[in-house]
């Protein structure tokens, strides 16, 4: 793939903002009304759950490989056709509940396939952003492009798609379609790397597994590179394990109505908003290395708080202040990443990433439930911060000892 940053305007990047901002919305609206479109047709738990958990195995299964096809093929084209797949398999599933027909096997199968077409999206879509804007610009494009997700995701399109659904079953679904097709339009109009000319064609080029394989060595035998994707993965399997056992505190603990618990949830996307807002000034103020490191701190410090108290105002503190450092973090380490892996493994960088990232979920869901089954919510929140604390020494020594890990305090804001 070629490297050169002149190949798309900064216009592009409006394009990929604007496509962003839009899939955002529509996958907001189906978050909120797949489980209530599951609950409605099947009447089975099992089979509800096994429907939510549908749209994220892809990731374990197709991380690698969409990282690689990434790396392959012109990452444009591939957002585009990722966008038309989910638009495709949402009116189906329309038609298919218009017809009485949306039984389990067809729910499970069209979850699944929207899990492909995210894992197809996002392995190519921060793998084109290094070409859409130059390097200096990547922590502001990456916060305002993370910002439009958490408040086009999070905020608006989870709101809007349960009311939505209240007016009609096929309405939030419809509409998330739409928004695919208008985020597919929307990059058509990017121009992306093409693959390096005197490449060998299609059919003489290395086997997908050695694609995946070189993906994977970069990764491992990179001491920054690995360090920043296994913390990472620590991150995330403690996030939502904490977020898998909130309810319950919001619940048992604090007493709150249920009411409550949306409201703090949207204290923490409020937090990441703000977050995501200013992670670039806060990176040129102070560096990328505490950054990093001060705000995985940040996070662990708000986990020993919740633990630690039953108040209400510090909880929701607390949660609104873990949302800014998880937001912070992915800003700055997601562009760090993109700075140093060159262009032509962005993509199986990006795979690899993800699955670790993605992976640890379910299994910190699975040990913070347990947790909270023994000791409590509490305890959950408190162990989570005492290992997010731990993990600051191997990726503070990570960052510190390599040399591309530059200063920004000198470095002028311009944003794209």
């Amino acid at each position: 793939m070629s490297t050169d940053t002149t190949v798309c305007p900064v216009s592009g990047y409006h394009r990929v903002i604007g496509a962003a901002a839009s899939s955002a919305v529509g996958d907001g609206m189906r978050f909120a009304a797949l489980p209530l479109l599951s609950t409605a047709v099947l009447h089975d738990a099992f089979q509800v759950s096994a429907v939510t958990a549908a749209t994220t195995v892809p990731w374990l299964l197709f991380a690698l490989p969409a990282g690689a096809y990434a790396d392959r093929f012109e990452r444009r084209l591939l957002m585009v056709l990722a966008d038309l797949l989910r638009a495709a398999v949402l009116v189906l599933t329309v038609v298919l509940l218009a017809a009485d027909r949306l039984t389990f096997w067809p729910l499970l199968t069209a979850a699944f396939l929207l899990g492909v077409g995210e894992v197809l999206f996002d392995c190519a879509s921060f793998a084109l952003l290094p070409s859409v804007v130059p390097k200096e610009r990547l922590e502001s494009a990456n916060g305002r492009l993370f910002a439009v997700q958490t408040v086009g995701r999070d905020l608006l399109g989870q709101v809007v798609g349960g009311v939505l659904f209240t007016v009609g079953r096929a309405v939030p679904l419809l509409l998330d379609a739409v928004s695919f097709l208008v985020s597919a339009a929307l990059l058509r109009g990017v121009r992306g790397p093409a693959p390096e000319p005197g490449t060998a064609p299609p059919a003489e080029k290395p086997r997908l597994l050695a694609d995946i394989r070189e993906g994977v060595a970069l990764v491992l035998r990179d001491p920054l590179l690995r360090a920043l994707t296994v913390s990472a993965g620590v991150i995330n399997a403690v996030y939502l394990g904490q977020i898998a056992v909130f309810v319950i505190l919001v619940r048992d603990v604090l007493e709150l109505p249920d009411s409550a618990y949306g409201a703090l949830l949207a204290a923490g996307a409020i937090g990441g908003v703000v977050g995501s807002t200013v992670a670039s000034r806060l990176t040129t103020a102070i560096g990328r290395v505490p950054a990093l490191v001060g705000n995985l701190a940040l996070m662990g410090v708000a986990g020993l708080a919740v633990g630690a108290s039953d108040r209400v105002w510090v909880v929701t503190v607390a949660y609104c202040l873990t949302g800014f450092a998880l937001m912070v973090w992915n800003v700055v380490a997601v562009s760090l990443r993109q700075t140093i892996i060159p262009d032509r493994m962005l993509g199986r960088a990006t795979g690899v990433y993800r699955l670790f990232a993605w992976g640890a979920m379910p299994l910190g869901a699975l040990v913070f439930g347990r947790v909270s089954a023994s000791a409590g919510p509490r305890a959950a929140f408190a162990l989570g911060g005492v290992v997010t604390l731990l993990t600051c020494l191997p990726i503070a020594y990570a960052l510190l000892r390599d040399s591309r890990v530059t200063d920004r305090r000198k470095t002028p804001e311009d944003a794209p």
